[in-house]
């Protein structure tokens, strides 16, 4: 099991490379990932309903899963669709979070020691969410990179893990 781990792990860190010199193509392949995602989560919470006789709308959220997973998946333009809202939901939630960060660190600028940090973390939210909103290519660019430092990071995760668990076998 621990070689399989080490495996993975080089396999992730190969591909999370690979990632990080092409980051376009790693963000329109995120379309394809939440595809599937949505498909196969669209299964398995229909299945969960059934066995537990849920209401009409988890029904309903369940199909509309389906049917969006399985569009993605074998409709190109789904994808892009996919990336293209995947990019307004980026950007909105870098705005928000931004606005949220800001307004609650004046608000409680009193009883945190380093509320300015807040204040910051919230100026610079708001920027990238008003970048990511007029520039959607720096974006694509920043969720692309993301996705290429995730999998170089939990590659050389699985592989320490991979390596501790091989040496604990050893000595056991």
């Amino acid at each position: 099991m621990s070689l399989l781990t080490i495996i993975l792990g080089v396999v992730l860190m190969i591909g999370g490379f690979s990632c990080l010199f092409t980051p376009f193509a790693s963000f329109l392949a995120a379309g394809y990932i939440i595809g599937i995602m949505l498909f196969v989560y669209g299964i398995a919470s229909l299945i969960r309903e059934i066995q537990t006789k849920a209401g009409v709308l988890a029904y309903i959220s369940s199909v509309l899963a389906i049917i969006v997973g399985f569009f993605a998946m074998v409709h190109p333009g789904g994808t892009l669709a996919i990336d293209m809202m995947l990019l307004d939901f980026v950007a909105i939630w870098f705005l928000i979070h931004g606005v949220t960060g800001l307004v609650l660190s004046i608000r409680h600028r009193h009883g945190i020691p380093f509320w300015g940090l807040g204040v910051v973390s919230g100026i610079f939210g708001i920027i990238a969410g008003v970048i990511s909103l007029v520039n959607p290519a720096a974006e694509m660019f920043a969720v692309g990179t993301l996705i290429a430092i995730y999998m170089i990071e939990t590659g050389l995760g699985l592989i320490t893990v991979g390596s501790v668990f091989g040496s604990i076998k050893e000595q056991g």
